[in-house]
This record gives structure tokens, C-alpha cells and sequence, in this order.
């Protein structure tokens, strides 16, 4: 009897955090966009200027960027599901509620690895790891095109805009290049890291992660080559999405500017480890100032970056809270239900 009783004060227990977790994690997203509507001090000057824009018959180019937004979250599926698939029993389907819910928890973490921990909640525990592990190897080739796109992108500005000496410029694309190399050649030999992560002191306490490591091993560089093409088509996605709000509020970069321009300012961001939340100041003041060699006024600059903000991150993290109420999270996290 004492075993009974003391199972459904568990068995309460766990539902009751499964219920504050799930409340908190919607919470935070829709807090978060409530303050930042609320707190900015253009605010009116963004809004006024976006339907503004509207009235000019601009809504194409916002309406292009709008069609993309599937396509961003599909391609983040394409890298994952396949190589999580392996060992786990997930679909499509599911594999988008949890690159979704990454996005929820991303939002507040440096860097977004916040989605290791949205999307480990929907495998089974003993997969867990490779599941990390898997989202470890499309982010590594997605920062690898990101470096990759901000090195050509960056030197084309600094030379067709900056007014940089060539010479300057040719140096530091070479010493890029090398370091953009050097990942390419750690990327598809990722046994070497196989070897290393073992070596590591403060990994060897992970002695779960020390066996799943041979994960990576068993991976086909036909494997990384697809899930290196993927990270560039989402590139192209979400970097097209970016130059047509930047027609939208009529920022006349060119399209070659454009991407340069684009290239440049995700680059800059990618080396500030800063999360989703703050990154949006970052992302401000960088697009204010790379949209200013076009002539491009402040609010235009700040509108086209506050939008793209609300579609590629908001918008997913707050869909991405409600798949989580299909999850059992502390069941998701080995503690099972009695």
C-alpha cells in the first residue's frame, strides 16, 4: 500500500512538471515578442514604414519571403531525420516537431544550441545522444557554408564598397580560405574527432557520450556530402528570404550587393556567440550599418531585420511550443511513468 501510494504522488509529481514546463515554454516566446513590440522605441516608425510599403504595392517581395519560410524548416528536417533515422523510428513529420521545438528553446542560448535540447525530447532515451550528435554534424556543415558564404561575400564588399586595398583584401581571403579548408577537411574525415573527444578531460566524465561517438564513425561521406548540400540550399533560402525583404522596404542593394551584404552580416553574427535574443540588437546594428553604404535610411535597415527575426525565429519557436504538448518530458528524459 505505502508502494501505491507513494508511486501516484510520483506519477503526480512528473505530471505536474510536464505541465509547468510546457506552460513556461510558451511563456517565454510569446513574452519575449511582447517585450520586444513593446519596448522599442521605433516601433511606430517600423510599423508605419511596413504598411507603408504595402500601399506601395511592394507586398510581392514580402509575400516571396513568406512562401520560403516552409522551405527553411523542411531542409533543417532533410539534414537530421535521415542521419537520426538510422536508429530511431522517425518520421518526417516528427522529425519537424522537433527541429520546431529546437527553435523554441534556441531562442535563449548562445549560438542556438538551445535546439540540442528541444529536439533530444522526441527520441527515446537510449537514442539521445545520437540524436546530438547528429544535429552536431548539420551544424558543423551549416556554420561551414555560413564561414564559406561570409568569406566570399565579405571580400567582394570590402573590395567593391569598403574601399579596401586588393592587396589587404587577397590576404585575408587567403587566410580564410585556408581555415575554411582546414573544416571542410575536419568535416568529411570526422573520424579524427572520433579520436579526439575521448582525449578531452572534461568530455571523459560524458562516458555515455564516449560510446555513442561511434556514431560518427559508421557515417558515409555520401552522408556528409547530403547533409552539406542541404545546409547550402537552406542558406540560399533563408538569404533570399533577407534580399526580398530588402526590396520590400525598398533598399536598393542589387542582388549581387544584396548577397554580398547578407553573406557579410551572418558571418559577423555567427562569430558573436550571443542568443536569438540579443543576437537581434547585434543583427540591427550590423544591418544599419551595412544597408547605410546603399543608402538605405535607419527604420528601412532595422524593419527589414526586426521582420526577418519575427518569420525565421518567433514565428517557428511559437509554433514549435504548441508540438511540444504531444511530448512527455520527463518520460523524454528516462524517468518513467509508474
Amino acid at each position: 500500500m505505502p508502494q501505491q501510494v507513494g508511486a501516484e504522488k510520483k506519477g503526480i509529481s512528473r505530471r505536474i512538471i510536464n505541465t509547468a514546463f510546457k506552460i513556461l515554454v510558451v511563456l517565454l516566446p510569446a513574452g519575449l515578442l511582447y517585450y520586444e513590440l513593446t519596448s522599442k522605441d521605433n516601433l511606430d516608425s517600423i510599423i508605419a514604414t511596413f504598411y507603408s510599403q504595402l500601399e506601395n504595392a511592394n507586398g510581392w517581395w514580402l509575400a516571396g519571403a513568406l512562401l520560403l519560410i516552409p522551405f527553411n524548416w523542411l531542409t533543417e528536417v532533410q539534414k537530421w531525420q535521415p542521419l537520426v533515422a538510422r536508429y530511431e523510428d522517425i518520421s518526417q513529420g516528427q522529425a519537424l516537431k522537433a527541429v520546431l521545438a529546437g527553435f523554441s528553446f534556441a531562442l535563449f542560448t548562445p549560438n542556438r544550441v538551445g535546439e540540442y535540447g528541444g529536439r533530444i525530447l522526441f527520441v527515446r532515451p537510449e537514442n539521445r545522444w545520437k540524436a546530438v550528435l547528429a544535429n552536431a554534424v548539420g551544424n558543423m556543415s551549416q556554420y561551414l557554408v555560413l564561414v564559406a558564404g561570409g568569406v566570399l561575400g565579405s571580400a567582394w564588399f570590402v573590395s567593391n564598397m569598403a574601399g579596401w586595398h586588393n592587396r589587404w583584401v587577397l590576404v585575408c581571403l587567403l587566410l580564410s580560405a585556408g581555415a575554411v579548408a582546414a573544416t571542410l577537411y575536419l568535416y568529411f574525415n570526422i573520424l579524427l574527432l572520433t579520436r579526439l573527444i575521448p582525449r578531452i578531460p572534461f568530455l571523459r566524465r560524458w562516458q555515455s557520450l564516449i560510446r555513442e561517438i561511434q556514431f560518427l564513425e559508421k557515417l558515409e561521406r555520401s552522408e556528409l556530402t547530403r547533409v552539406l548540400g542541404w545546409s547550402v540550399v537552406r542558406y540560399g533560402v533563408y538569404s533570399t528570404q533577407y534580399l526580398f525583404l530588402l526590396h520590400f522596404f525598398e533598399i536598393n542593394a542589387g542582388w549581387m550587393a544584396g548577397y554580398a551584404g547578407i553573406a557579410t552580416i551572418y558571418l559577423l553574427q555567427t562569430i558573436v556567440p550571443l542568443p536569438a535574443v540579443a543576437g537581434l540588437l547585434v543583427r540591427g546594428s550590423l544591418a544599419v550599418f551595412m544597408w547605410s553604404y546603399f543608402g538605405a535610411n535607419e527604420i528601412s535597415s532595422l524593419a527589414a531585420s526586426f521582420v526577418l527575426w519575427i518569420i525565421n525565429l518567433i514565428l517557428p519557436a511559437l509554433i514549435g511550443t504548441f508540438s511540444l504538448f504531444s511530448v512527455n518530458i520527463t518520460k523524454s528524459l528516462g524517468y518513467d511513468d509508474d
